[in-house]
């Protein structure tokens, strides 16, 4: 399964979340989305729980709060 963050594609297991997505993108901006600095937004521009299910081929946004 593969989505994007901030424009850069990820390959994931099936099943992940947006926790896994992080973590494998950039594990600096996992502690920042957990410290409440940022927030992820999906590709309709909906905030994202960190914990929720990452969905195939979905884009996703880390953000400045």
């Amino acid at each position: 399964m593969r989505v994007t963050i901030n424009e850069t594609e990820v390959s994931l297991f099936k099943g992940a979340t947006l926790k896994h997505a992080l973590l494998k993108f950039d594990q600096s901006l996992y502690h920042r989305v957990l410290s409440g600095e940022m927030v992820i937004r999906d590709q309709e521009g909906n905030q994202t729980d960190v914990y929720g299910a990452a969905m195939a081929n979905w884009s996703y946004y880390i953000i400045k709060k």
